[in-house]
């Protein structure tokens, strides 16, 4: 096979493998991630556009620090750090059960989302993320009276008798007069986060589906409040609102199915 050795013919043809190949390339990629870079900055700028918008908008309708959709966002956020502590703890401590699993991550990764969404109005209302009066205040409430109305137990289905339970699945005696108060209703209290820490396996997971079926319920009554148009003029608080109500429902039945599962009854209502 005969060889094109002809010095005198100075043509040269580029190949896909020659070096001038590779560097045109590079210089395409180089251009199309400038485009890419600037498409990705308008979009923060038509980002930030809207969110400069909605401050004014909001600023329009800015509620007061004793409003009901402040207290909502402080004392709600303070309600669902609890239950991302206390999914947490089951996800560290648990027995690695797959529904078990599975629910506490989404209680988390939800309620870690809609903690985010709270503070956001917090900040841009530029009121405190802690509520530096009473819990539940703002709904007319005397968490004195809540905590120890036994009238309020008895209205939740299965919460009473913990008799005939087995050895090893967590129980706790209905409240007296001095037992221990958590926050709000349905938060757990100290103690029982400390006793949740300390278990593990099975126990952990039944003992945090108790505490997180009484932390779904107790927290119902401050949603409704705020789903409420008498009570939150702000559309968007109402919303997120009336999403948690329609989540923690469908978990709250998830929860009583779990437990009934293992034979395990709800906690009495604190």
């Amino acid at each position: 096979m005969a060889e094109n050795t002809d010095e005198g013919d100075s043509t040269t043809v580029e190949s896909a493998d020659s070096p001038a190949a590779p560097r045109s390339h590079s210089r395409l990629l180089l251009a199309l991630a400038g485009i890419a870079i600037l498409l990705v900055g308008v979009g923060l700028g038509l980002v930030i556009q809207a969110s400069f918008a909605d401050d004014t908008s909001a600023d329009e309708d800015q509620p007061s620090a004793n409003s009901a959709a402040v207290g909502f966002a402080q004392d709600m956020t303070r309600h669902h750090e609890q239950g991302v502590a206390m999914a947490q703890e089951v996800l560290k401590h648990g027995s690695g059960d797959v529904q078990v699993t599975s629910l506490a991550t989404d209680i988390m990764l939800t309620q870690t989302n809609e903690i985010g969404q709270m503070q956001s109005w917090l900040s841009r209302w530029h009121q405190p993320f802690i509520n530096p009066g009473a819990p539940m205040a703002w709904m007319g409430h005397d968490m004195a009276g809540m905590s120890t109305d036994q009238d309020h137990a008895d209205d939740h289905s299965g919460h009473g008798d913990m008799s005939g339970m087995p050895m090893d699945t967590p129980s706790s005696p209905a409240p007296g007069p001095n037992a221990e108060q958590p926050p709000m209703p349905g938060m757990a209290t100290d103690s029982e986060m400390a006793r949740l820490r300390n278990l593990s396996g099975p126990a952990a997971d039944t003992y945090f589906l108790q505490l997180m079926l009484r932390h779904h319920e107790g927290g119902v009554h401050m949603m409704q409040y705020a789903a409420d148009p008498a009570n939150v003029s702000q559309d968007y608080v109402r919303d997120l609102a009336t999403a948690m109500l329609n989540t923690q429902a469908n978990e709250i039945e998830t929860l009583k199915t779990m437990l009934a599962s293992r034979n395990a009854q709800p906690l009495p209502m604190n």
